[in-house]
């Protein structure tokens, strides 16, 4: 069934004049530029239906350019353990869906919103507000259309964050990008603050983010067309993903695995250059029974439900990791070090 906005915005009325007019936005766990600027499109949104809208946060932006993002667009995050759930009537989840495990929303709380662009889980049918499109490359895109099509004028920041959020999650129209996003980038460009984006994307990169790098080029081994890197313990969750995403450039990687432990949870990245990998497919079976994951065609994350205490445990959850992806990949060359 084709989403309707109007509808939507009906369904928006109704609840502001039968439930305590106030909405929790929740994007995912630790919130990229993406699900931060979907959630900022939304508040939008429902502020103009007279709903309340606050933007609440779980885990940590811990990656530079997020950072950034937060402070320079004046983001107003509101951490989650500190808001009482209860007091909300309304509750949204931003490029997350219930049942992903990448979400801190209590399982017994289904949300009355759900607007994302990965596959559908099943609870999300139960949700009254449910926008899921897969065929999209962002869920801020999603965000941005209903701005759109309610012609609702966007500030220069808001511009900015929805322009942020696509150029990150479709690496510049390059991967996993419709027509949508390719609609929004070029809308967006003339509408953002060109000066605020350039402070954004170009922001100082902590010690911790070197330190990194260099330990991923040093253990990085490689397994034919894969490159799996251990980093052990990693200053953010982010992270994983940054250094998969940065040492996918090597030139014989087509896909690569990483993998960190952040405060004793185990978080885990791949990234394909192939646009027909199926990364989020990939990472499921991979993963199994051991965590939630998820993702796109070319790019997936997951973090596993056990907990570790030492890197001896930590290297054993990556090596099963990593000889369950290379029978997935049907590689049998033997592994050598990148350096």
């Amino acid at each position: 069934m084709a989403f309707d906005l109007g509808g939507a915005l009906v369904m928006a009325r109704e609840w502001a004049k039968t439930r305590r007019p106030k909405a929790l936005l929740l994007p995912h766990d630790n919130p990229d530029p993406d699900s931060l600027a979907a959630a900022a499109g939304l508040s939008l949104l429902l502020g103009r239906q007279g709903i309340e809208c606050t933007i609440g946060m779980a885990g940590i932006i811990g990656r530079a350019e997020n950072r950034a993002m937060v402070r320079v667009l004046s983001f107003d995050l509101r951490p989650l353990e500190n808001l009482d759930l209860e007091s909300f009537g309304i509750v949204a989840l931003l490029d997350t869906q219930p049942g992903t495990g990448n979400n801190s929303l209590p399982a017994n709380r289904l949300p009355d919103i759900v607007i994302d662009h990965h596959p559908p889980r099943p609870l999300s049918a139960e949700v009254p507000w449910c926008d899921i499109r897969p065929e999209f490359g962002a869920s801020c895109t999603i965000v941005w259309r209903y701005l759109k099509q309610a012609g609702i004028e966007l500030t220069a920041d808001l511009a900015t964050a929805f322009l942020y959020g696509v150029k990150t999650e479709t690496r510049d129209l390059g991967r996993e990008c419709g027509p949508h996003e390719r609609q929004a980038y070029l809308e967006l460009s003339a509408q953002a603050d060109h000066t605020k984006l350039y402070s954004i994307t170009n922001p100082k990169l902590s010690r911790e983010h070197f330190v990194a790098m260099d330990r991923a080029c040093r253990r990085a081994i490689c397994w034919g067309e894969l490159l799996a890197v251990n980093l052990g313990t990693v200053p953010y969750p982010d992270l994983v993903a940054e250094i998969a995403e940065l040492m996918l450039a090597y030139e014989k990687a087509r896909y690569c695995l990483c993998l960190g432990e952040y405060e004793g949870q185990v978080f885990l990245s791949i990234r394909s250059e192939d646009e027909d990998s199926h990364a989020g497919e990939l990472i499921r079976r991979v993963v199994g029974s051991k965590g939630a994951a998820g993702g796109h065609g070319m790019s997936a994350g997951g973090r596993l439900h056990q907990t570790v205490r030492s890197d001896t445990e930590l290297k054993t959850l990556y090596d099963e990791l990593v000889a369950r992806l290379v029978v997935e990949l049907s590689i049998n060359q033997p592994p050598a070090p990148l350096l």
